[in-house]
């Protein structure tokens, strides 16, 4: 882990690492500007949201949705630098774990330091609410990424340096209360509409939030109230809309993004820096074959989210490998809340009502409409279409399998040779370990 300045906003200093601490050890800076000086104002408040946000755009972020498709089934390399991720084989100081680890908690820390400082700020009311429900939000964002990436984890909530340099993991029941409450009030505080970020949809709002405790919702198995805010997402009519241009996803304005992350100041999504060779070269990450073979013919998700080169198949769901461009790296967007929807009806023994959800995503990919008669058969097509839909981004398909209880079943099946069941937790990095004596290590891990 090197040594880093952590800054809030994109033009004043908050916080800065003492040596090489970690950002759990977050603290004021020797030299630099005190929290409550940025908060005096609303420009001070501004620069520290735009902070908050930028943390997003890190290379470890983006790493997630490549290196946690090649830990499940959805991607395939021939790299040596990514074989950990391939053959479920990371280490504890395995550097790209230990980036995501303190890129989220650098912005879980920053999204402390605006509840923080708003909470004690002088600011009007419409303000302070936006402020306060983006805040949550991205903090839910973080943690649930952090729980279903590590489990158990430090749960930082404030800013006191001598309470975060020693906090013990916390469970993954404590954190997805956390998580719960989060959205719960990001949902109340933030307004329905984009009259911030407007049409790049690359700040919370209340939708934002009800889609993310949706996911949450089914994970945790409350199905009445994922389906309930699924349904709310959806029935926004006019704001959200499935495309039928399948190559727009995940372009600027598209109308089934409900929060993205701007990736316009490095110019290209780091999935498309990843995944897009260059012309007639062989591509370094290619599409796993068992994904390959279950697109029907002319699916326009095959179409337009995988290409070729040089007799390989690989990952196209963003076109631009570098430079100028005009997508954004989408974190949320409307199929999913149909997904979402389908598989807590399937849980409700609503079939009907599974089936027509999983038919509204296969009408729009341009394939024929499934016919459904129980529950089992229902959550079979649901994990199907995630699955089609949903490769290769944010890290979908190594949750899913991981939440259903399948990834020992399917990745034993398909990594016999490497794979451990104590693989389903990324290692606790050794660096943090060192840094805190109350972490302690997952299980299968040095």
């Amino acid at each position: 882990m090197k040594c880093k300045i952590i800054y809030i906003g994109l033009l004043i200093s908050l916080f800065t690492t003492s040596g090489c601490e970690s950002w759990v050890d977050g603290g004021p800076p020797k030299h630099g500007v005190k929290t409550e000086d940025i908060f005096k104002d609303v420009a001070g408040l501004n620069a520290a949201i735009a902070g908050m946000y930028t943390i997003a755009t890190n290379s470890s972020i983006g790493m997630l949705s490549v290196n946690n498709g090649l830990l499940a089934d959805d991607l395939v390399t021939n790299v040596a630098s990514y074989e950990p991720y391939e053959t479920n084989s990371l280490v504890s100081n395995e550097w790209t774990v230990a980036s995501v680890w303190t890129t989220m908690y650098a912005g879980i820390y920053r999204a402390n330091a605006i509840i923080k400082g708003v909470e004690e700020g002088d600011f009007e009311d419409e303000i302070k609410r936006r402020a306060l429900g983006e805040a949550h939000f991205m903090r839910s964002l973080w943690y649930f990424h952090m729980v279903n990436l590590f489990g158990d984890a430090p749960l930082i909530t404030g800013l006191d340096l001598d309470k975060n340099k020693l906090a013990p993991r916390g469970s993954v029941a404590s954190i997805y209360d956390l998580i719960v409450a989060d959205l719960k009030a990001a949902v109340e505080l933030l307004p329905p509409n984009y009259s911030v970020g407007k049409i790049q949809r690359v700040r919370a709002n209340k939708w934002a939030a009800t889609a993310l405790l949706a996911r949450v919702y089914l994970y945790l198995g409350k199905y009445s109230e994922a389906e309930s805010l699924a349904s709310d997402v959806i029935e926004q009519n006019g704001v959200y809309k499935l495309s039928s241009n399948l190559n727009s996803v995940f372009t600027h304005g598209s109308d089934e993004t409900i929060f993205a992350i701007d990736v316009s100041l490095s110019g290209a999504t780091y999935v498309g820096s990843m995944t897009i060779p260059n012309p007639g070269t062989t591509p370094a990450i290619v599409i796993h074959p068992t994904l390959l073979s279950l697109f029907e013919a002319g699916d326009k998700r095959k179409i337009a989210w995988i290409g070729f080169s040089a007799g390989q198949d690989f990952l196209s769901k963003f076109k631009v490998r570098s430079g100028s461009g005009n997508e954004y790296d989408v974190v949320l967007r409307l199929p999913e809340q149909y997904l979402i929807r389908a598989e807590a009806r399937a849980q409700l023994e609503n079939i009907q009502g599974a089936e027509d959800d999983i038919n509204k995503v296969r009408q729009r990919a341009n394939v024929s409409n499934v016919k459904l008669t129980d529950k089992n058969q229902a959550l079979l097509a649901v994990e199907k279409e995630r699955r089609m839909e949903y490769f290769g981004e944010w890290s979908h398909r190594w949750f899913d399998l991981k939440r259903t209880g399948k990834v020992n079943e399917v990745i034993g099946a398909i990594k016999p040779e490497t794979w451990k069941s104590t693989g389903i937790w990324y290692p606790i990095p050794s660096q943090e370990r060192k840094l805190n004596v109350n972490l302690t290590q997952n299980d299968g891990y040095e």
